[in-house]
């Protein structure tokens, strides 16, 4: 996943967007909540082994037929374990990752996927991501109580489009 984080550290800044950000999508056909849903309850659902690097775990399958791969991440130790990010990238890059044991369509994800173009990206969440960027992390808080809840999106492009993207959830108090 670093691939797509360290693409866009720094480049672009972050852009605000009024959008509100998924927080909860089905998976499967099983409903995911970002910092509810565990990885362990993922791989139940599809199979795969946990990957884990000292300051994230993950769990991902390809999607041959779609010629992607989904990420399913927990950032430690903050999330301990809970999905706090679903990342959509290029199965060329990760081809190491497994085959779900069932069928893992996505549903309720209401963001531009990849193979969107800059503009579409750019009128969806009325935001002006420059022509020729490499990278756009856009995000959009709330505040309920004592607590704000923080989801962002980031895309990486190769010639004005969305090759991959990630959105996560952290909540804090």
């Amino acid at each position: 996943m670093a691939w797509l984080e360290k693409g866009c550290a720094g480049e672009n800044g972050q852009l605000e967007t009024g959008q509100p950000l998924p927080g909860v999508f089905t998976a499967g056909g099983a409903r995911v909540v970002l910092e509810e849903t565990t990885l362990e309850d993922i791989q139940r659902l599809f199979g795969g082994t946990l990957q884990e690097n000292g300051e994230s775990r993950w769990v991902c399958y390809q999607d041959k037929p779609g010629n992607r791969a989904y990420w399913f991440l927990s950032y430690m130790p903050m999330q301990q374990g809970r999905v706090s990010s679903l990342a959509v990238t290029p199965l060329e890059k990760h081809n190491l990752c497994g085959q779900p044991a069932r069928p893992l369509s996505l549903t309720g994800v209401t963001l531009p996927a990849p193979g969107a173009d800059l503009a579409a990206i750019n009128h969806h969440f009325h935001t002006a991501v420059p022509p020729g960027a490499a990278c756009a992390t856009l995000f959009h808080s709330r505040e309920a109580g004592q607590f704000t809840t923080l989801n962002s999106v980031h895309y990486l492009f190769n010639q004005d489009r969305a090759v991959g993207m990630m959105f996560s959830q952290v909540t804090t108090n």
